[in-house]
């Protein structure tokens, strides 16, 4: 059976440029963290000291080509989240994408307090069909299995 869930937003401006910015709450391996949702990312990524990297067994580094969050090569390693939870999404033994966001979290300390843990790309609302609302102030998922 498809269905959806809701997750509620929290639009947060940055300084007087009105800049915006989208963060959602997350539940990893129990723990509440904020989630930033960037539509200008190409992969959902987390930070790499929240969440246990993966032992190398000769596994290649993976690199990331940023324009955006850091210009360049970013390298990254794999971790698994045993538990991740979004509204009524839930994933077990989910692999993911690591790299350091220390970058990102120093700009957000100094304006809000923000800790950034992840940042939800493409991928992961392209997979499932996302809708952001503004007016609303929410993140509707579809396709997610109860």
């Amino acid at each position: 059976m498809k269905t959806k869930t809701i997750i509620p937003i929290d639009i947060v401006t940055l300084g007087d440029n009105d800049s915006y910015h989208l963060f959602i709450g997350s539940l990893i391996d129990g723990c509440h963290y904020d989630l930033l949702i960037d539509t200008g990312a190409s992969h959902t990524i987390f930070e790499e000291s929240l969440v246990p990297q993966m032992p190398d067994d000769g596994v290649i580094e993976r690199k990331i080509e940023s324009a955006g969050i850091q210009a360049g090569e970013l390298k990254s390693s794999f971790g698994i989240i045993s538990e991740f939870q979004l509204g009524d999404l839930k994933r077990t033994d989910w692999t993911v994408v690591l790299i350091d966001l220390s970058h990102v979290n120093n700009m957000y300390s100094k304006l809000t307090h923000k800790r950034v843990a992840g940042l939800i790309g493409s991928d992961f609302l392209l997979k499932y069909n996302a809708i952001i609302d503004y007016k609303k102030r929410e993140l509707v998922l579809r396709n997610i299995r109860k």
